[in-house]
């Protein structure tokens, strides 16, 4: 089923959600969950219920206060997370998460959000651990790849992203789709955006990344295209017309959204 923004509305939200919940970005980190996001994350999971990872090497566990409550952070706040290949953003994640199990009271199975390159490795992460995750919201994942990564591949080596960049290709990520089935188990849904206009981004990506599909013809987020965010194996949620790839983890309306179907 596919919803619209306005229409996921009346959809009523869950107050209370059986497991906490989890959140992971995606290349670079140089989209980032804002504070309003967060906020909204522990108004319906709860104060220290909800879990912040940053896919780089630091061990760093961390709490950011609000007035909602509690969040959870692992791993340090800035570009070099997401950087790296699905296969050792994965290790990083195995790794934060069994700190933040350890020292954190984060407790299994657990709701996973995940954002762009984030559901990648969150794809590799519950092939290898079927049980630690009840359901999952990708939002704005390059499910079969994403071919700008392939053509500005150049650019990754450029931002210290390459291995990141060459892990996105469509040919990598078919790939990754045959060795690392999603679980039937485990829910699985869908969310893109469908952007509308231009858009400049953090540092100029998402005004490329629209000339660049502009040039193909092709609707996307800015940097994915619309009908790659889609996966076989999920129920696809929603599609978010006047969203870019950034406003997914921006806009907290985007995250009431995932609350409707997460438990």
């Amino acid at each position: 089923m596919t919803l619209s923004l306005q229409s996921s509305e009346s959809v009523k939200t869950k107050t209370a959600k059986a497991h906490p919940l989890v959140l992971i970005h995606g290349l670079r980190n140089a989209h980032r969950w804002t504070d309003d996001f967060l906020r909204r994350a522990v108004s319906i999971w709860g104060s220290q219920r909800v879990y912040v990872i940053h896919l780089n090497e630091s061990e760093r566990l961390w709490s950011a206060d609000y007035p909602e409550g509690r969040v959870h952070l692992a791993g340090d706040v800035h570009r070099g997370a997401g950087c790296d290949t699905v296969e050792r953003q994965c290790a990083y994640l195995e790794t934060k998460l069994g700190l933040l199990e350890e020292l954190r009271g984060l407790t299994k199975p657990f709701d996973v959000i995940a954002h762009s390159m984030g559901g990648l490795v969150l794809r590799r992460y519950v092939n290898r651990h079927p049980d630690d995750v009840a359901a999952a919201v990708t939002l704005g994942t390059p499910h079969q790849g994403a071919p700008m990564a392939r053509d500005f591949l150049w650019f990754g080596y450029l931002v210290g992203a390459g291995r990141a960049f060459g892990s996105l290709t469509p040919r990598r990520v078919r790939a990754l789709v045959e060795q690392h089935p999603w679980p039937a188990h485990i829910p699985l849904y869908t969310v893109r955006a469908i952007q509308r206009g231009v858009s400049w981004g953090v540092g100029g990506e998402l005004f490329i990344g629209t000339v660049y599909h502009a040039i193909l013809r092709r609707a996307s987020d800015g940097l994915v295209p619309a009908d790659l965010a889609l996966c076989r194996e999920g129920q696809h949620l929603a599609d978010l017309p006047g969203y870019n790839h950034l406003r997914l983890v921006s806009d907290p309306s985007v995250l009431d959204l995932c609350a409707s179907v997460l438990p």
